[in-house]
């Protein structure tokens, strides 16, 4: 391939079933945890005591003078010592939108735009995750289900990588996305069903023939790539918190590794409290959403276990494809998490979508895909229901550009 050599962060520790607390080293390859199956989803741990009492040779932290998601070292896994453009990213505005604010009335609200990306979507910070670790590890072939977005990510940094992707997606995923996959050169894999579908399918593949996973709610690694949008949070605001960040949510990967990079920060020192940490999901496709409602007061208080069984699977059906997911993968991780900051889950309309579509673009010129609005429509709606105050800090994230499907934003339905 041709890549750079990537070393292995010394202070991290391995991994921790978030169900029933199996620790692992650095070399697990088996992405799950082998007690509890697909259920045991892990965590990357680190030695944070460590990392506390200084980094080797007195490095800053976050380090000085490189302008990507790698100042973070050492909360990253992975130490690639040569810019690359496979994973050289991040570093993307935190803006202020003044005619948005005052259109809102929330006059401190800030938009994370992860839109210029180079696949135009936050899912890029998990792909270089993922080649980085491709890098170290000598793997040529990758593959991944994707609603649409985290397989444009795939397909691009592969490209420039010169890494071999397989992509599963559901065939009714929008043309525009597909046409990304194909001219970047993926073998582009159409499972009839939903993303569910695609998912199993990919896993099955992945295993019997030996290939890295870039499924995100699979490969606990991915999630440590994505939870840079929180550290770059953190960053811009000089260790102030927000009293609230609102994430689009589907799988759940997004939301836990917003919540997990918060809760680092935290941990050493470099945040002054964790905000709630809200996640949006499509009425169409959300079964978090609607366990947190149904449990109530009680949500924030359950077991693992109870949370698993909690969480229905429902037949997604949404304007918002990104995260029209049934079944969320991550959705012990996201639970747990959002639950340890005081925030929740809610859902919002495709036609709720919709609106906050047109209000960051014309209010802000941020365009978003349904899916990268979700976070918006989510914060009217919390307002709206006293979840969140006039005066309070607030952090949307933006998580996909509109041109990835450009005509939801006239799709209104009623």
């Amino acid at each position: 391939m041709g890549l750079p050599k990537v070393e292995v962060n010394p202070h991290w520790s391995g991994y921790r079933c978030v169900l029933c607390g199996k620790e692992f080293g650095t070399d697990w390859r088996g992405f799950v945890c082998d007690a509890c199956g697909i259920d045991g989803i892990l965590d990357a741990t680190y030695d944070y005591a460590a990392i506390r009492a200084g980094l080797p040779g007195g490095e800053a932290f976050p380090a000085v003078g490189r302008p990507d998601l790698w100042r973070f070292l050492p909360l990253l896994p992975l130490w690639p010592g040569t810019a690359h453009p496979s994973w050289s990213l991040g570093d993307t505005p935190l803006h202020a939108p003044e005619r948005l604010r005052s259109k809102l009335g929330l006059p401190d609200l800030y938009l994370k735009d992860d839109t210029g990306l180079p696949s135009a979507s936050l899912k890029d910070r998990a792909t270089a995750m993922a080649v980085a670790d491709c890098a170290r590890l000598g793997v040529e072939h990758v593959a991944a289900a994707s609603t649409g977005n985290a397989a444009a990510s795939l397909a691009v940094l592969a490209a420039r990588a010169g890494i071999r992707t397989t992509i599963y997606v559901p065939a009714a995923a929008p043309a525009a996305k597909l046409a990304q996959l194909e001219l970047h050169g993926a073998e582009v894999v159409r499972v009839e069903g939903t993303y569910d579908e695609a998912f199993d399918r990919s896993l099955r593949e992945i295993t019997a023939r030996g290939w890295y996973s870039r499924n995100c709610a699979h490969n606990p690694l991915l999630v440590e790539g994505k939870k840079t949008v929180a550290l770059e949070i953190v960053l811009a605001r000089a260790g102030r918190a927000p009293d609230a960040v609102f994430v689009p949510t589907g799988d759940g990967c997004i939301v836990s590794s917003v919540c997990k990079g918060l809760q680092e920060m935290a941990e050493l020192g470099r945040l002054d409290r964790i905000p709630a940490v809200f996640g949006v999901q499509a009425a169409g496709a959300a079964p978090l959403a609607s366990a947190w409602q149904r449990a109530g007061a009680n949500a924030a208080g359950y077991t693992p276990a109870e949370a698993l069984a909690a969480i229905a699977p429902v037949q997604p059906e949404t304007l918002a494809d990104s995260i029209g997911v049934g079944i969320p993968r991550n959705r012990l991780k996201a639970w747990s998490r959002v639950a340890r900051t005081g925030g929740g889950f809610l859902s919002v309309s495709d036609d709720e979508i919709v609106v906050a579509i047109r209000l960051m673009t014309e209010y802000a010129g941020v365009w978003a895909e349904p899916s990268g609005a979700a976070g918006l429509a989510g914060l009217v709606k919390a307002r709206r229901a006293g979840l969140v105050g006039a005066q309070d800090t607030i952090v949307v994230l933006v998580t996909g550009h509109g041109l990835k499907d450009p005509l939801a934003g006239l799709s209104l339905r009623s």
